[in-house]
């Protein structure tokens, strides 16, 4: 009786974390990717520009939270990226990471949706393999910077 209930509860539970899964190994290839791309010779630099260009941070104010903190370029990502879009201190997010939370869950408590995430690090990739815009474009402030996408229909109840 005790392995059928056993087998019902997997049965439930592992079709509803399954989303969670897929978060947190997504997460973890764009921060491995951001990782590899920053490991490149001024792959580094490359990173940092276009994390300053996707979040409008100063450049120079990344490059210091990556010493301070000892996170990889990819984790330093996650946690600017939420702490931009919350106005948390950047420092109050990388303890939360710190104590043991994976990303998704500690985006999940500042109220960032996991699909946001996934996307700005995207960007923020596919940014630093083109490196600075090769000065095309560089700080027309309109059209730069991070767009939050608009999704009409999946409020709560509105």
């Amino acid at each position: 009786m005790k392995k059928f209930f056993l087998a019902a509860a997997v049965s439930i539970l592992i079709p509803a974390l399954a989303p969670a899964f897929d978060f947190e190994l997504s997460i973890k290839d764009r921060i491995s990717s951001l990782n590899l791309e920053a490991s490149a010779p001024d792959g580094g630099t490359r990173v940092a520009a276009a994390l300053a260009m996707e979040l409008r941070i100063p450049e120079d104010l990344i490059i210091k939270h990556k010493a301070r903190t000892g996170l990889s370029w990819g984790d330093l990502s996650v946690a600017l990226y939420i702490s931009n879009r919350t106005g948390k201190d950047v420092d109050i997010i990388v303890r939360d990471y710190k104590k043991g939370n994976a990303w998704g869950k500690v985006a999940k408590a500042y109220g960032i949706r996991t699909d946001d995430l996934l996307t700005t690090m995207g960007k923020a990739h596919a940014a630093s393999q083109h490196g600075k815009g090769h000065g095309k474009h560089k700080d027309k402030g309109e059209g730069s910077g991070f767009k939050e996408k608009k999704e009409h229909g999946k409020g709560k109840g509105h």
